[in-house]
């Protein structure tokens, strides 16, 4: 198992949307910076969720809290939100996967 790093999670997840190219309709400004707030919301939700001290990690909680917060954050990308943290999700569970972080119980 590699350790997590924010970087290369940050990497990979970004290439993940432009191979599938859904998003290539926002400008690149406004692409990076729903990028980092999705990752920095994620990591407010493990934090207050108490996933980083070793509880599980509710993907249904995880994404009403981002998605909620994105769409008052990015109104002028509303319609895009929901499909946006979606992604995320899943292309951040292939990253923690492709390193071995994920622990399926």
């Amino acid at each position: 198992m590699e350790e997590y790093n924010a970087e290369q999670a940050k990497a990979y997840i970004e290439k993940c949307y432009k191979e599938q190219g859904d998003f290539t309709v926002l400008p690149k400004d406004v692409f990076d910076k729903m990028l980092s707030r999705v990752i920095a919301l994620d990591a407010q939700f493990m934090s207050t969720s108490g996933v980083d001290e070793g509880g599980v990690y509710d993907d249904d909680e995880a994404f009403d809290f981002m998605f909620e917060s994105m769409q008052q954050e990015f109104e002028d990308q509303k319609m895009y939100c929901m499909r946006f943290v979606e992604d995320y999700m899943d292309y951040n569970e292939r990253y923690l996967e492709s390193i071995g972080a994920i622990d399926w119980e």
